[in-house]
């Protein structure tokens, strides 16, 4: 691996202050996540395995949901796997359908991902 032999090691899809989070959490076992970091953080704790920071992060995510972010935390809830967040995501976008359609995240959603549009259409 090369990781075993550089002095070095350059991680170039995390944003330096998100790893700075990951990091200071792995140390202390503790981080209060802010709310405008909460998703990216949770990307990065999912693709590396920090189980308990993903969770951290779904219920700051949670806390936060909203018409204007439920599409997007709906699709990245889907795509790491946040069934928990995904559900609660499901039910307040069933309830507040008509707003969140309207939504510049709920249009991204439906050009990246349309099977979770199919989904809730098919709930409705």
């Amino acid at each position: 691996m090369l990781e075993s032999r550089a002095r070095e090691i350059q991680i170039t899809d995390v944003r330096r202050p998100i790893f700075i989070s990951l990091m200071e959490y792995l140390y202390t076992d503790y981080l209060d996540v802010a709310v405008d970091v909460a998703m990216e953080l949770f990307v990065t704790a999912d693709r590396y395995g920090v189980e308990r920071l993903k969770r951290i992060c779904e219920s700051k995510m949670l806390g936060s949901l909203c018409i204007e972010n439920a599409a997007s935390i709906f699709h990245a809830a889907d795509l790491h796997n946040a069934t928990v967040l995904r559900d609660q995501c499901v039910t307040f976008m069933l309830h507040n359908f008509d707003a969140v359609t309207k939504t510049d995240a709920f249009e991204e959603m439906g050009r990246t991902n349309v099977e979770l549009v199919f989904e809730l259409l098919k709930r409705r």
